[in-house]
């Protein structure tokens, strides 16, 4: 829970500003661009924002619900003072990727007296300390929150295409390689490799921690040169489209070890 605001200043702003890659950066979403439009929109309602109440996130998927986050428990903890009247943010994603996660904290802010600025809605700004303000928020949210839904939906149909048809979906898999055309075919001497990882899980009864750790000390390297550790192991092992190597021929000597799966 927050404070019932007692802020002395009513005009006093807190920001903040997050950004989780360099594609973010590359469209316009960088922290200097969104602190930059900030500082303008506050001189415009004659805010007052100090450079020590603009809270930056780093690294940090939206997915994580606000208070989650560790710039987020810091922008908690400010606003607990009750000293601040005004939270900005450049878009309503850098606060919140979830509908659910910005109604609750949108009503949470509103019971203590908090409104939530949002520079840029689609060309317009939001101030949630209207009640025009919070419905069109609530619709927004609404629409961005289907339409990554959709995007997900179709990226998963996609994905299921490209894998059915042996073609490449994804950067690399251990196990496989992919020819001038996209195609992905077996990397045998790989496919081996798992099909020993798999046999000395199933059948010795080693760990994937072990199994990582044999492969180590063997000198055997990871996809990208790296090396194994269990979580590596689990993705490799578990990975369903390896069953898709049935529809290639074997090399001729495959069955010579004692590891070999048909």
């Amino acid at each position: 829970m927050l404070l019932v605001l007692n802020a002395e200043n009513p005009s006093k702003a807190i920001a903040y500003v997050r950004v989780s890659s360099q594609r973010q950066v590359d469209e316009g979403v960088s922290i200097e661009a969104q602190i930059k439009r900030i500082r303008e929109y506050a001189r415009y309602k004659g805010m007052d924002i100090d450079d020590k109440d603009i809270i930056i996130e780093e690294g940090v998927s939206g997915g994580v619900p606000i208070w989650e986050r560790p710039g987020g428990r810091h922008l908690k903890t400010r606003l607990k003072t009750g000293a601040y009247p005004h939270i900005l943010t450049m878009r309503l994603d850098r606060m919140f990727r979830l509908v659910t996660d910005a109604l609750v904290t949108v009503d949470e802010l509103a019971d203590s007296g908090i409104s939530l600025h949002v520079v840029d809605m689609d060309g317009e700004a939001i101030d949630t300390s209207t009640s025009m303000g919070r419905f069109f928020l609530t619709i927004m949210a609404a629409l961005a929150e289907m339409e990554r839904g959709l995007v997900s939906e179709r990226t998963q149909i996609s994905m299921d295409h490209l894998k059915a048809t042996h073609k490449q979906f994804t950067h690399s898999i251990y196990g496989w390689d992919v020819e001038e055309n996209s195609s992905l075919k077996p990397n045998w001497f790989e496919q081996n490799i798992i099909d020993f990882m798999i046999w000395q899980i199933e059948v010795n009864g080693l760990s994937y921690s072990a199994v990582a750790r044999a492969l180590n000390k063997q000198g055997i390297k990871g996809k990208k040169g790296g090396k194994w550790y269990s979580a590596s192991i689990s993705r490799v092992v578990e990975n369903k489209f390896h069953n898709e190597r049935t529809n290639f021929p074997y090399p001729k000597n495959w069955g010579s070890k004692v590891w070999h799966r048909k």
